[in-house]
This record gives structure tokens, sequence and C-alpha cells, in this order.
């Protein structure tokens, strides 16, 4: 099973990266990680939720939705085996304060360990068949083992034994163990109360007779050895639950297709055995379920589990989960609002005045030394802001020879990024599959914000695809053809974070996004245990954007759709777990005043960023970089529940490029305060964020509303 398919995930080329030096990863894969029997190992996933099982000794818990898994070996306990931890949201910690900092879900508490009696004195791990929503855990006694296909959503956790005696174990006790009515010939049934009145439903179809009983008060145990056995297992005891006994998902695919502004994707799962619905139980989401199409709503079921951070997920007897999504097609490069009245962008005549003179004064700028920086983040800041300038020049003011002096400095200082020159060039990492900041590789995870180790690849990247999209649209119009001498580079930095298809075996399908969970990861190949995260949600929807505006430029109208799909599911999950308006029902009542996630790990929420504890960061993370496309995900409700409760108080105490921040993410839903914050001749340089501009300011602010008469 592909990772993708369909007319809408064709590759972006299959071709092999040259314009970079080959160089081995700092981390190196597990031992015994395969692709599958007959297949070699490709480019394997690196921000995906299972990372920590590849990392280190492989100990650190992964997190499927709703449940966290781990490799249980050589503890105090003795209970060696595939560890279950699925808590409710009763049990979530939550910080001192009101708002509060942070909340998390306990960490490390064994509800159960699925083991074999022997591997008591002899326990192993291998994984194969790495894809985008799925792995196989192999736990190993010999020749003797449990597979454990980990994939996405879940319902059941199944493990498969082949010539071992089925253990159980239980840190938090078991009280009782109790046949119950087998849902149909072949499956019996067991109901376990644990210690901490939780209860678990087990479900055990074996081609040998075998018998459960428990073993002291932490234990319990098969009374024989079997071979092909399907084991699986599931907090709660539902009736719904039944009908999906005996089968269970191996792996998942996404497809999608878009009409105009609508678009529908569904997550498709291969399955193995079967059940009396002939399905499997799959556990959804909260966005999921507010989008759901009509077919995939009328499959719900009566399970309900908790996941860590996500909120309530809601049981689909399916092997389809399909969602609809409104897609931004009606956004592009010129400035655009949801406030009520707009249309289109207009310019009074004292607007155009103030930014032909921001333009001519910034477009004076020496664009090549102001990038020339170590860090591609910092970099691509640069280049993108200058490039709204360049596009402003253009089409705002209309000076054609104004502009043809910043293309000239703009496609220079792009071509020492694309020509591969800059402090610290990129290299293409054979290891894992990437392309990778040649800076960290001697070791240095601290480095460009751990680039070498894909971190942040889509915030990095995606400046520079943006940069070179509107540049690249300029020159175009002026008659250019310069977008033929960089279109190999933008394309090999989007297949490094947005590879839409396995059929390009150089780069993993879809590194940062993750079509499950909505939204992007930007941890890369570093242990968590809170598993992965991202801090600015503004950062992800901007690296899709770019991908939108270059695929305009190129007339790639497939990477356009798929491009606007993205952006349409980051609007419902990002408003769904990351913002909050005072309306959102997902995320714990006593943390929506926070209005910002902060830091959104796997299993824990933090207002704060991992660079400072200041309010004024926390909230602008998630506003930087305020482009045409921000309105669209950041409405003018939000925007002005945010500004009313965490931002006016503070706003004029701010003396720093942040403040330049907040002031045009006003114009999302007060352009007019904004523009004239801006229309100031001595608005003090400091104001302006390394990633602003002022030309930009005004011709966004101006351009939705807030140009005056």
């Amino acid at each position: 099973m592909s990772d993708t398919s369909g007319n809408l995930f064709q590759p972006v080329a299959t071709s092999t990266p040259t314009r970079f030096p080959l160089a081995p990863s700092p981390v190196g894969l597990p031992a015994g990680l395969s692709r599958n029997l007959r297949e070699p190992l490709t480019a394997v996933q690196t921000n995906n939720f299972y990372g920590n099982i590849l990392l280190g000794d492989q100990t650190t818990p992964i997190y499927t939705n709703p449940y966290a898994l781990w490799y249980s070996r050589n503890t105090g306990d003795g209970f060696n085996g595939l560890a279950i931890s699925q808590t409710s949201i009763s049990q979530r910690h939550f910080a001192d304060g009101n708002p509060p900092q942070f909340f998390y879900s306990p960490v490390g508490i064994k509800y159960f360990v699925m083991s074999a009696r022997e591997f008591e004195s002899n326990i192993d791990i291998d994984l194969d068949t790495p894809r985008k929503f799925s792995i196989n855990v192999n736990l190993t006694s010999g020749s003797s083992f449990i597979q454990f296909p980990v994939v996405q959503g879940m319902g059941f956790i199944t493990g498969v034994y082949y010539n071992l005696i089925p253990y159980f174990h239980s840190a938090v006790g078991i009280r009782s163990v109790a046949g119950d009515t087998a849902p149909r010939n072949g499956i019996d049934k067991y109901r376990i109360e644990l210690f901490d009145d939780s209860v678990w439903t087990l479900y055990v179809n074996s081609p040998q007779r075998i018998q459960f009983a428990r073993r002291g008060s932490n234990s319990i145990i098969g009374s024989n050895s079997v071979h092909g056995a399907v084991i699986q297992l599931i907090r709660g005891s539902h009736s719904d639950m039944d009908q999906a006994a005996g089968c269970y998902p191996t792996a998942a695919s996404v497809t999608g297709s878009v009409s105009g502004s609508d678009g529908v994707y569904s997550i498709n799962y291969a399955t193995t055995g079967n059940s009396n619905s002939g399905n499997p139980l799959i556990l959804a989401l909260p966005h999921h379920v507010n989008t759901f199409t009509d077919s995939t709503n009328d499959a719900r079921t009566g399970v309900r589990l908790d996941d860590q951070t996500h909120g309530t997920m809601v049981g689909v007897l399916t092997k389809k989960l399909e969602m609809r999504s409104t897609l931004p097609t009606n956004v592009s490069f010129e400035p655009w609002s949801q406030i009520p009245g707009f249309s289109t962008p207009s310019y009074s005549q004292t607007a155009l005045t103030a930014i032909r003179t921001a333009a001519v004064n910034e477009g004076n700028n020496d664009i090549a030394a102001e990038s020339n920086l170590d860090s591609m983040y910092f970099s691509g800041k640069v280049l993108s802001k200058y490039a709204l300038v360049l596009w402003s020049a253009y089409y705002v003011v209309g000076d054609r020879q104004l502009t043809e002096s910043i293309l000239s400095k703009m496609k220079a200082a792009i071509e020492r990024f694309s020509n591969n020159y800059q402090i610290n060039g990129l290299a293409y990492d054979t290891t894992w599959k990437g392309v990778v900041s040649s800076g960290g590789l001697g070791g240095h995870p601290e480095v460009d914000f751990g680039n070498t180790y894909y971190n942040d690849h889509h915030f990095h990247y995606g400046y520079h695809v943006h940069a070179a999209a509107v540049t690249a649209h300029v020159d175009k119009s002026l008659g250019g053809n310069w977008v033929d001498s960089i279109k190999d580079w933008v394309n090999t930095l989007i297949r490094d974070y947005a590879n839409p298809s396995s059929d390009d075996p150089h780069f993993p399908v879809f590194r940062a996004f993750d079509w499950y969970v909505g939204h992007s990861w930007a941890k890369g190949i570093i242990e968590s245990t809170d598993g992965k995260d991202e801090e600015s949600s503004s950062e992800d929807y901007h690296s899709y954007y770019g991908i939108k505006l270059w695929a305009k430029v190129i007339g790639d109208s497939a990477m356009e759709d798929r491009s606007n799909l993205i952006l349409g599911i980051l609007n419902t999950s990002l408003n769904s777990y990351m913002l909050y308006r005072s309306d959102n029902t997902i995320m714990p009542s006593n943390f929506i005043p926070n209005k910002v996630c902060g830091i959104f790990f796997s299993n824990k929420v933090d207002h704060t960023t991992w660079f400072s504890n200041e309010l004024v960061h926390i909230q602008g993370i998630h506003m930087l970089p305020i482009t045409s496309l921000s309105s669209f995900v950041r409405d003018p409700q939000f925007t002005r529940e945010e500004w009313e409760t965490k931002l006016q108080a503070i706003v004029d105490s701010v003396d720093s490029g942040w403040r330049g921040i907040l002031m045009l993410n006003l114009a999302l839903f007060n352009p007019r305060a904004s523009f004239d914050f801006f229309n100031n001749p001595d608005l003090p340089v400091r104001f302006l964020d390394d990633g602003m501009t002022k030309t930009w300011s005004l011709v966004y602010s101006a351009g939705v509303g807030g140009s005056p008469a």
C-alpha cells in the first residue's frame, strides 16, 4: 500500500538530487529496521508520530492517538514487552494559575504490557515497513515473536503471536479477569478491571484453544503457546467494540480531490482479519468528526476515548475516514481578508504615496548582504520579506524601474542559495534521505534550530519557496524566464518537506504534514518524552502557502490543488487545537483564555516558546509572517478576541520588532488602526521584525480596508 494515491499526489520529481554534496546523518538508523522482506529501505520518516521508537534505546513513548506505546525492557518491574497507556481527560495535570501555563497527560503508566512468557529471559526489537501512517513493531525471542501493526487511529492495540505463550502485565494492578459474551465464533472475549477502576476489553482469536487467568495481582497468563493468534486490547467496554473484533488495520494511505473551493480527502485503511461489521474500529479526532462526509458520519459508534492533547475521539466502524474541507482558492498574491465587506484590495492616493516612499527606501537596501546568514531560517525570512517589497513595487506602486532594480537584487540573493554558496550550504543526507544544513553534520543539533536533525524544515524552506515564488511571478510578469533556472532547486526543497508520493524514493512522503492530526510536526530526529511538537502554527501554513504560489508560477495544478487542500485542513485543525476562539469546545475550558497553545506536543500543551516565556513572543510566534493567507486561518473574531484579552494591554510596552508583528496582526480585524501605525514617517526601524517591512505592512493594511480617504 502506497502512502498516497490519485492524481492529486503525483510526484513533484523522481530524479536524484544532484546539486548538493552527499553526507551521512550524525544520527544513525536503528538496527533491525527494514522496509519489508522484499524491498530495500528507502527514505525514512523523521517527524512522524513513531519517531521516538527509531531513536536512542527505542524505549521513549510514541503516540498513536489516543495510545502511548513504548518498548519496555530491563525495567525494575520485570515487565518486558509493549507497554500501553491510555489516559482520560480527568487525569490531565494542569499548572497552577488562571489560565494555567500548561497541561499534560501522565506519562509512563503501564496500564498493560503485552508480553510473552518467553520474554522474561530474552527479548529484542526490530521494526519493519515504516510508512507515513504506520510501522510494524516486532518483539522477538529467538525465532518467536509478536508483531504489532502500529497505525494512527487504530481502535485496538493488536498483537499477532507466533510460537509464544501470551503474558500480560499491569503496573496499575488487575482486580479481576472474567470471560464475557463472545462477539462471534472463534473469538473469545474477556472483561478486565484494574485497581484504578478502569475497564479494558481483551479479544482473542487463536487457531489453538487457549484460556487466560489472572496470576497474582499484576499479570494475566495464557494456558499454552499459540501460533498466529490475534490478540486485541482496548480501554472501555461497549457493544460496538464487538462489531470490530477480529479485524485490524495494518497500514493507511491518503487520497483526495478538489472541485473549486471544495475539497474531500480520505484516510484509507488496509486491514487483516474479519469482524461482524466487516470493518475495523478506527478512532477519529474532533476535527475529523466535525468535517465528516455523510457516509463516514453514518458509521460512528458509541465508543469514546480521550486523546492526550487533541480532545475526545470517536470510534468509527470503517475502512475509510472521509472528510470535507473548504479551500482558500480565492487567496493568491494580493492582500486578502475575511473582514466582512472585503472583496478586492484598493488604495487611496494617500496610501499609495506612503507605500511608494517605503518601497523606494527599502528597495535600496543591500538584500544580498542582509540575507547572507548562516541560518536557512533567518535568511529565508529576509528573502521572503523583500519578495513582498518587490511584488508591491510592481503591482501596487506600478514603478517598473524600481521593480527591475529590486528584482535584480532578489535574483542575486536567491541564487546564492540555489547555487548552494551560502555560509552553511545544504547537503543531501544519505541516511534518512533529505536536504539538511551542513552546519550540524559534526553532531551539533543546536545549529540553525536543529535543521540538520530535520527540525523545522517546513518553516525554513517555506520562506525560501515563498520568496522564490513571488520573485519568479514578478519576473514572468516582466517577460522573464528566470523561473527555469531555479525550478529544480525550489522543487527539491518542496520534495524535502512535502513530497507527495512514495514514487519519489529520495525523500519521505510529507515529512512535516501529518494528514491524520491535520497539522505539521516540527521536531525531527530528537527524542522527546512528550512526543513530536510544533511551536508556530503560522509558519506551518506559510510553508504550504509558499508551495501554492510556486505551483501557480510553474503551472502545476496538482501541486496547487494539493496545497489548497492542506491549507483547508490546517484551518480546521489549527482552530481546533492551537488557536482558541471563545467558542472552542475541544480544548480544556480553563486553557482557552491563553488564546494560543504555545508549544503543542503529542502529550502536552505548554503556553511558552522554545526561546522565551514572554507573552508577546508566545502569541506572536503564531502570527508571523502576516501575509495574504493569514486571515484565512486567523479570522476576525479570533484576532479581535486575542487582541482584547491578551495584546492591547501590552503592545505599547513592546520596544522591538514584535510590536510591528502585533500591529500588522491588528489589520486582520482593524486594518485602519494598523495602517495608521505604520503610516508614520518617524516609525522606528526597531519596531519592524527582521521578517517584515514597512512596505508590505502598508500594502496589506491599506489593501484590506485600512486605506484612508
